[in-house]
Order: C-alpha cells, then structure tokens, then sequence
C-alpha cells in the first residue's frame, strides 16, 4: 500500500494566513520610499537653519550678501511680500492675519500706479492714500479701480509714451544700440495666441512716492530745478529698514475661459483701453526693481507657460508660442520675437539661471505645500541682476549725468540676455545668433543707467534720475517754468 500524502483543511488555512501575513509586508518592503522634499541654501556658509531661506511670509528684505543664491533667495522673499494680501484701506500694507492667495488686492496691487503720480500738468497727486477717482466710471467701479482691486491697463508697449518722448529727446544721452533698441521695442506690442494684445503697467511703493512727492519731482519743471543742485538718489532699503524704495512692473494677458479655469494664473478684473465693463486678466510677467543706494537688485518672474526657453519646442501648449505655427502658404515656421506679430510667437533666448531654477523648485513646494491650488507655484524667477563692484549713489557730486555708473554687474554674459521674453520679447538678442564675434546681451542695468529728468521746454541737459525711468513721465504747464 503506497503512501499518500494529504492535506487538512488546518495546513491549508494555516498556509494561507500565512501567506497572507507575509505577502503585504514583502509588498511594503518592495515600495521605494517617497522622494525627499527639495532643498535650497541661501548662504554660502553652511548652516543648521538657513535664516535667508525664503518663507510664505510677508518679509522684505533689500540688502544680502553678494552672492547668487543670496539675491535669488531675497527676490523670491521679496515676490511673496509683494504678492501678499493687503490690508483693507492700507496702501501697500500686507495683512499678517491672511494667506497668500487670499482675495483681495495684493500689497503691490495696492501702491500707487505711475498714472496717479505724474499727472497732466504736472499737478500735485496728494498724499499717498488719496484715490484717484476716475470721473468716467460710476463711483462704485471707481473706488475699486483707485483702491486696486481693478485695474486701469492702458499700455500695450513696455515704454509708456511720456517716457518714450523723454528719451527721444534726450536721445544724444544714449548709446545708439541702446537708443535704437528702446525706440523699437517702445512702439511694439505683443499679441497672445488668442490674438489679444499684453497690458503693462508700472507701480511704486510708499518710500518712493514720498521721496517724489517731498522734492515734488511729480513735475518736470521742478525735477530740473531740484537735479542741478541734488542728486536723485531714491531712498535706499537698509539692514534696520529693510523697506526702501521699490518699483514693480506687470505684465497682464487677458484670459479665455479655459485658462480662468486653469488655476495656474494669479487673476484679477481690469478695465482695458478706456473701457468700463472690466475683465479677467492673468499676469504673465512680473518686474522688481530693488532700491538699495547703489545699483539695486533686479529681479523678474513669469508665468511658467508663457513660452519655449533657448530654441523653439516642437509640442506642448503655451501662452505666446504655437509649436505648429507656419508662415501662410509655407511650410516654413513663423518667424520669432517680432513687434506687432498676431498672433505672436515668442522664443526665451535666455533659459531661467541655474541657482533661479533650483530656487524655483523649492519655492513651488513649499506654496503646494501650504495650498495645492495656489497659482503661484506656477511662476518662476529667471533671474537677478546686481552689481559686483558696488557705487553709493547719493555720494556723486550734483548734478549728475546719466549714465550712472553700472557696478559691474554679475550678468549677462556675451550671448546672454537679462530680459523677460513678455516684458522685453523684443529686445532679446536674436535666434538663431549670427556668426561673429560674441554680441553683449541687454540688461535691466544696461537700460536703467541712462534713465533721466522728464524733458520740457527749456533747454537743459538730461539729469540722472536713479535708474528709474519712471520719472521721465512727468509733465509741466509753461508757468511752472523758474
């Protein structure tokens, strides 16, 4: 008789449960371990806690260390701070008691626009809280406009036309390559792929109104008087104040109903061209300039979709470029970063900094982090711009010419551009570059340092006006005249 071999029902469950134990625990054992967070170090020293480490908290800061990661790590604190919602009634004050992403008019939002500032006749604007009510719109819409919470965009080019006409006719203070390349770029307009053209608008914050408003440079007559005796030099942020002087430039794209949807624009109503029934808009571009009593930091951010980086992409949806665009009637690709294209087609020369991109990485994380919907995990920092070899403004003897002096700063190099492919699109060297000896790329400062007096009908020569263009668009009546 052979032997057989049985199984019980016990050996049976007991193989199971068995099993059952072991199985999940290998599976765990098999799962690979989620990815750590991303990290970034601001200073150079290596340190327990980072202290310059950005945080989703409405900090300001205008003065670092010269180093990369420390100007990147400053801007990004400094984007937050801006982008923070403001307290109610408050100009330019953040509220610590809300969140970034809360309704409401952010504390740039809030400041006073360049058009509230230097007005027709070069009339005195007020104090700082004053609304400028727009007469043309009923009153409700008005209050909004003039506390913030909608915009008034008029300007469809990066140069306003006062500004524009202070630099034609202060034209023998510039070099002809940057005098061509501003009096070009001044009349351009970028369209949207929809066929919608970009507003802009420019911005200060309080220290810089005051410094305006004391010396009443708000008129161009007496910007003349006041620069052939004093430097223009706007007040500076320092280590114990950190808030300075601080100007902000915004580009806005108007929104199609999918991209409202989105969630990756941060959004707001506008009244666009004089209309009077406002709109959506998203900002698509975003520029810093950051007044520390030399040559400032320079920091601009933009909307991640808005375009290829370094040579055009053949797939992928963005704001201004269609990787399937052809010249009608061709199979040939449409032409690249042209004034007046519509729809346009814009290629970033210049890819994001490494150090920027890093930055970048941690900062939409932590904004994930602390809210998955924010739309501002969906902006990036291209760069910062700042002087190597430092110059003190206020210590140049009166009165002083443009240009002032560059510091030397630490970009762009040869082939490269410092430029935001919205705010600047048609400034950027060209693609693909011609052959020839290396081409110097434009800058913020390569700009800024030529900046001058408003122009008015007295023969005098240009004064430098603290890198900030913002002053040529003050007006005068002939009576202001000394």
């Amino acid at each position: 008789m052979g032997i057989r071999i049985t199984t019980s029902k016990f050996g049976m469950a007991f193989g199971a449960t068995l099993f059952g134990l072991i199985a999940p625990s290998a599976a765990r054992a098999q799962t690979p371990p989620p990815p750590s967070p991303p990290t970034f170090k601001c200073q150079e020293v290596p340190k327990k806690i980072d202290p310059d480490l950005p945080v989703l908290q409405p900090i300001f800061r205008s003065v670092t260390d010269l180093s990369e990661n420390e100007f990147d790590c400053l801007a990004w604190q400094d984007f937050i701070y801006l982008m923070w919602p403001a307290k109610p009634n408050e100009r330019g004050i953040p509220d610590p008691s809300r969140k970034i992403g809360a309704s409401g008019p952010t504390v740039w939002e809030s400041y006073r626009t360049a058009d509230t500032v230097f007005l027709p006749e070069g009339r005195d604007p007020g104090p700082w809280q004053k609304l400028q009510l727009m007469a043309t719109l009923q009153p409700s819409l008005a209050e909004q406009v003039a506390s913030g919470a909608v915009r008034n965009l008029t300007m469809t080019s990066k140069v306003s036309r006062e500004v524009l006409g202070t630099i034609l006719q202060n034209a023998a203070a510039f070099p002809p390559p940057i005098l061509n390349g501003i009096s070009q770029a001044g009349g351009g307009t970028l369209y949207d792929l929809n066929g919608f053209p970009v507003y802009y608008e420019v911005a200060m914050d309080k220290v810089q109104y005051d410094y305006i408003h004391d010396h009443r440079l708000y008129n161009a007559y007496r910007q003349a008087v006041f620069a052939r005796t004093n430097v223009i030099s706007l007040t500076p942020g320092t280590l114990d104040v950190p808030l300075g002087a601080l100007e902000v430039k915004a580009a806005w794209k108007i929104l199609s109903d999918a991209e409202r949807h989105s969630g990756r624009f941060h959004t707001i109503q506008a009244l666009l061209g004089g209309a009077k029934s406002p709109v959506t808009v998203g900002l698509v571009g975003f520029h810093v300039f950051v007044v520390n009593g030399v040559q400032g930091a320079w920091a601009t951010f933009a909307q991640m979709d808005n375009a290829p980086s370094e040579k055009p992409a053949t797939s992928g949806r963005f704001n201004f470029f269609n990787p399937k665009c052809k010249i009608p009637g061709t199979d040939k690709p449409c032409p690249l970063n042209v004034m007046d294209a519509d729809p346009g087609q814009v290629l970033q020369i210049t890819p994001d900094a490494e150090a920027a991109t890093k930055l970048n990485t941690y900062m939409h994380y932590i904004l994930q982090q602390a809210d998955a919907k924010s739309p501002w995990q969906y902006y990036n920092l291209i760069d910062v711009q700042w002087a190597l070899d430092p110059k003190v403004i206020s210590d140049l003897k009166a009165p002083v010419a443009p240009p002032l002096p560059n510091g030397r700063p630490n970009i762009p190099a040869d082939n490269k551009d410092m430029l935001n492919p919205v705010l600047e699109t048609f400034l950027q060297l060209p693609y693909p570059m011609p052959p020839g000896p290396p081409a110097p790329g434009n800058s913020c400062l390569g700009c800024h340092q030529y900046a001058t007096t408003a122009a008015v009908g007295i023969q005098q020569p240009p004064y430098a006006t603290s890198y900030s263009f913002m002053l040529g668009r003050a007006q005068a009546l002939p009576t202001d005249a000394p």
